[in-house]
């Protein structure tokens, strides 16, 4: 029942409202038909109001444009209702009270419990505030509101909401005013940027998404740059036909201002905003700057540079083009996902003693039960075993060492993180279901689940990058300190373990903007992973691949070869 009370608890007023009064309904009407025996007609009417409030409750809820999200929410209700309404003619037409009050009562019980399961397990969104009716400065404004009353983080990360508000409301209503739909969904990503937070996004149309990222992506001028390990700036992915390389600027040429700022200044300036690849951390958003940055520009962009005979020059380049399809193509290289294989879960020898296990996200099965049972538990046996299986056989073929890949870990679920855990950590892996409520993260129900330990004795590596997301941050959060567990890579993880489930639906439903709402916190009864006000690490890197001028020109030049893998295979033969 504190599990049930905890879904349930997390959901917002409208679903608390519907489970509760149906719930109630379930009971209180025959309960009154004790009493109103000799009234039957007058109870089967009564039997037709939870019909009649689910209706005039739809009227007011529903997600204005979007029928298939009013559907998925809000049917089971309606299906509720109507059984109950039907369960009322019958008895006035005689039939047996006491049989069809328990049909009634379990058959409705069991949908209403399932579409708990559904909307936790399956649809992953159970607290929804409705703005789709308002306008877009209104529906931003009380998304706003929203964040500052359920976001799990305020405390923790010291949001400023009046900062917030003050910035980007006057951009939302100028966007309005002009009918400027990418000046209005660029609003919204500034508003995600300011958490720090993967777990909060932007979703919906995919054209005005892209639009806004573009706009805000900038210029190209025919180039792109990266940070190399001396804190140099340099030039990636230059364009042999474009003004910049006619002028000078090659692969690896040193950039040092940025129309006239120096270099450095001028990164630290810029928002690292991108859909596909966000960036949350201090550390990888000043990896990131410099990528930003090439695209920030106006007609004319004057970049000063070390030339070819080791002079401070400068050019005054032109926009060839849009820069988000360079920026893209930058990022990607970045963060290379050529792994040995996209299976999920899959095992393989790199050579005759290095073990590899790919982990491309913690969604071993799609079943709800499956999730809900084990997400009670905290723990699937099922997922170990088949883990444990494969290693053997690995170990057969001479495995004494062993890569876990979570570059690019796309997140899931955390009893399967900790399924994993256990294989290769002898510490106890703590899982707790926690409510944030009264200003404390409050323990609905918690267990140590006993990590076996049972591969602790070979040395492993754990790849990590800043796509690393959620459940595969939190799998590295029970590895990372292990005596023979070394984590590595060239970016941190992206810093977000909390759990989702919030969201606001915007005008029209056109967007919508998710967020975290239920806690995922360590022994400590502290969340875990996440970044704090500074947006540094708390996951930080045992070993930290940077990268020389020359390495930088490899990366970008010849992106197939996998550095940071065989940065990692060496790291073990050694």
């Amino acid at each position: 029942m504190k599990i049930l009370y905890g879904l349930i608890y997390e959901m917002d007023f409208a679903m608390q409202f519907m489970y509760i009064f149906l719930f109630c309904s379930l009971i209180v009407i025959p309960v009154l038909h004790c009493f109103l025996k000799d009234y039957v007609k007058i109870w089967s009417l009564i039997c037709m109001i939870p019909l009649t409030v689910y209706i005039i409750f739809l009227c007011k809820e529903h997600y204005v444009g979007n029928i298939e999200l009013t559907i998925q929410r809000y049917t089971v209700f309606g299906v509720v209702a109507l059984l109950i309404a039907l369960y009322g003619v019958a008895i006035f037409l005689k039939r047996s009270f006491m049989a069809y009050t328990i049909i009634m009562f379990l058959t409705n019980a069991a949908l209403l419990l399932l579409n708990i399961i559904v909307i936790w397990a399956v649809y992953l969104r159970p607290n929804v505030t409705n703005c789709s009716a308002l306008g877009w400065t209104d529906s931003f404004e009380k998304t706003i509101d929203y964040l500052e009353e359920e976001y799990i983080l305020n405390d923790w990360k010291e949001i400023d909401y009046n900062r917030i508000r003050k910035e980007l409301i006057p951009k939302v209503r100028e966007a309005e005013q002009n009918n400027d739909e990418i000046a209005y969904v660029a609003a919204l990503y500034e508003l995600k940027y300011a958490f720090h937070d993967g777990h909060v996004t932007v979703r919906g149309d995919m054209s005005g998404r892209n639009a806004a990222i573009a706009m805000m992506a900038g210029n190209d001028y025919g180039f792109s740059m990266f940070r190399a390990k001396t804190g140099e700036v340099v030039a990636i992915l230059v364009d042999e036909k474009s003004e910049a390389c006619k002028n000078g600027i090659h692969n690896g040429t040193v950039i040092t201002k940025w129309d006239d700022v120096p270099i450095d200044e001028a990164c630290a300036g810029v928002k690292c905003i991108d859909r596909e690849h966000p960036f949350q951390t201090t550390e990888n958003i000043y990896i990131g700057q410099p990528i930003f940055l090439a695209g920030q520009g106006g007609d004319e962009l004057k970049v000063t540079f070390i030339s070819d005979d080791n002079k401070e020059t400068s050019v005054t380049l032109s926009p060839c083009g849009e820069y988000v399809y360079r920026r893209t193509q930058a990022l990607g290289i970045l963060f290379d996902d050529s792994v040995i294989s996209h299976d999920n879960y899959s095992l393989a020898m790199l050579n005759d003693h290095i073990g590899y296990l790919r982990i491309w996200e913690e969604e071993y099965s799609e079943d709800p039960f499956f999730i809900t049972k084990c997400t009670i538990a905290g723990f699937s046996q099922e997922i170990y075993d088949k883990l444990d299986a494969g290693l053997e056989e690995l170990n057969r073929q001479g495995m004494d060492r062993i890569i876990i890949d979570l570059r690019n870990n796309e997140g899931g679920n955390g009893f399967e993180s900790r399924s994993v855990a256990a294989l290769f950590t002898s510490n106890p892996i703590p899982y707790y279901l926690t409510l944030y409520k009264d200003g404390e993260y409050q323990i609905v129900s918690g267990t140590k689940q006993p990590g076996t330990g049972k591969w602790d004795n070979i040395p492993i590596v754990v790849l990590v990058n800043g796509q690393t997301v959620s459940a595969g941050e939190i799998l590295t959060n029970y590895l990372k300190g292990s005596k023979n567990v070394t984590v590595m890579g060239d970016t941190t993880t992206w810093g977000a373990a909390q759990g989702t489930g919030g969201s606001t639906v915007l005008t029209d439903s056109k967007y919508e903007f998710r967020f975290p709402i239920t806690p995922e916190i360590g022994p400590d009864h502290l969340p875990i992973v996440d970044v704090k006000a500074d947006g540094c690490t708390r996951l930080t890197l045992d070993h930290q691949i940077d990268y020389s001028t020359e390495e930088i020109g490899e990366m970008f030049e010849h992106p197939e070869i996998d550095t940071v893998l065989q940065e990692a295979v060496e790291w073990l033969e050694d």
